[in-house]
């Protein structure tokens, strides 16, 4: 008889629901909004969760009885207390047969590797990253992530502008590009804006194409600001093998978000050369598929079901469109 997996990535923007079958056939997808939480009562969340995986469920003709295993990789599962709730509630909501929860870090992880364990490095808004052992231990940095990401380097982007503008900094087209982007005359107006707190929030974070275009041009301060950003991403990646005692092991590290999708080559070229310096045998992978389909191989992983190419064929096969994954009309990245 068929076994049958539930795979959930939740994030800010969306959660995704997949329900597959113990081919790696996709049978059901669903998609609900924020399920990301901080704090004890997350029943909230739980229930959006609940929304997206009982969407899958009808389109599979499935019930959560019918499920053997589910793999939960949301967002705001940071510490064990945050795993426990969750999973009290996800089981309580008969979802399936076991619940297994985690941080959603691990679904893109487990999307970019070839075997079950390896390491992910995530920038979109903000950054992560995880760490999947040989002998299984799962570890991610959650809130001590502090900075890297599309927000980071926006921010950067406006301190090169005012910097130029005070004489500490080189000159940079970095200035008239940002300026314009943000609507501002000049470095002072900006600065005005800044210190009365009218600068929009996501204002940084949306420079951080721009960064990308200006720095593919050739301008220094922009190559740099990127290369800066490569060599502080690289940390969480080293942090991680060190602390794993990795460095001499040939594993793949995957580079998961809206950042490493940038059209200037500086980023990646520094983070690569940076993580090689302590584990040189790593491979650096670009994650080319949705993280949602990590839940469902963590699902597999989960009940000791290897994974092969066959089975890794029929998901990509059987995944929906890209347009069921897409964030373009919402307000924030996950």
């Amino acid at each position: 008889m068929a076994r049958y997996v539930v795979g959930v990535d939740g994030g800010t923007t969306k959660t995704i629901a997949l329900v597959a079958d113990d081919q790696g056939r996709i049978l059901g997808a669903g998609r609900s909004g924020n399920s990301n939480w901080t704090g004890p009562d997350v029943e909230i969340p739980m229930a959006v969760v609940a929304e997206a995986v009982r969407q899958a469920l009808g389109a599979a003709g499935l019930s959560g009885e019918d499920i053997e295993q589910g793999a939960f990789a949301l967002a705001g599962a940071d510490w064990p207390e945050d795993h426990v709730r969750r999973e009290a509630v996800l089981s309580r909501l008969g979802l399936a047969r076991r619940v297994l929860v985690m941080n959603d870090t691990f679904a893109g992880l487990r999307a970019g590797i070839s075997q079950p364990w390896g390491a992910v490095v995530i920038a979109g808004t903000g950054a992560n990253a995880a760490i999947i052992t040989p002998d299984g231990t799962r570890w991610a940095y959650g809130y001590y992530a502090d900075e890297g990401g599309g927000g980071t380097i926006g921010r950067w982007a406006i301190e090169a502008v005012l910097r130029e503008e005070d004489g500490r900094g080189q000159r940079t087209a970095l200035t008239p590009a940002v300026l314009k982007a943000l609507g501002y005359a000049s470095a002072d107006e900006m600065l005005h804006a800044i210190i009365a707190h009218e600068l929009p929030p996501r204002a940084a974070h949306s420079l951080c194409p721009l960064v990308f275009r200006v720095a593919n041009a050739g301008d220094e301060v922009a190559c740099e600001i990127l290369a800066r950003d490569g060599r502080l991403l690289a940390e969480y990646a080293t942090g991680m093998i060190r602390r794993f005692k990795m460095t001499a092991l040939a594993f793949e590290l995957v580079l998961s978000g809206s950042v490493f999708k940038g059209e200037c080559p500086v980023l990646i070229d520094t983070l690569t050369a940076e993580v090689h310096k302590v584990a040189p045998r790593v491979k650096i992978v670009r994650l080319n598929v949705e993280p949602a389909a990590g839940a469902v191989l963590l699902a597999y992983d989960a009940l000791g079901i290897p994974v092969t190419e066959e089975m890794m064929e029929n998901l990509r096969r059987t995944l929906p469109e890209p347009a069921f994954f897409s964030t373009a009309a919402l307000p924030e990245d996950e």
